[in-house]
């Protein structure tokens, strides 16, 4: 299976509308369109695996770069095998470990900007 990156799709295409665009090219193992999970609405990219490479090129060939509704796709291969790792996971430092959160500064905090040296110069009006 050849999975391919698609983005900049319309977003209210439908599934059987990117089937249909995919499917002249080669036969389609699946497809995935990434939806938000508090709108319900399609984010713009999602993944199409063809069943074959030579589907996946003639789809690369004829889609990339394509206007549908308005809006030009880019149609690529997946990055299977990210040279980057995503990123970790960072937790929220309100809901971490209490102690983390809870520590004083350290004795050798300095503040942001010197102190006012207090001299005697208010006490002679000078």
């Amino acid at each position: 299976m050849i999975k391919l990156f698609v983005v900049g799709y319309p977003l209210d295409i439908r599934e059987a509308e990117v089937i249909e665009l995919f499917s002249t090219q080669g036969m389609i193992h699946s497809i995935h369109l990434l939806i938000d999970k508090e709108t319900g609405k399609h984010k713009g990219f999602g993944f199409v695996e063809m069943v074959d490479q030579a589907g996946a090129d003639r789809a690369i060939a004829a889609l990339n770069k394509m206007v549908i509704k308005g809006r030009r796709i880019t149609v690529k291969l997946a990055d299977e095998n990210r040279v980057q790792p995503p990123r970790p996971f960072k937790q929220n430092r309100f809901q971490g470990d209490p102690d983390a959160t809870n520590q004083a500064p350290s004795s050798n905090h300095k503040s942001k900007r010197p102190r006012k040296l207090v001299t005697d110069s208010w006490k002679t009006g000078k």
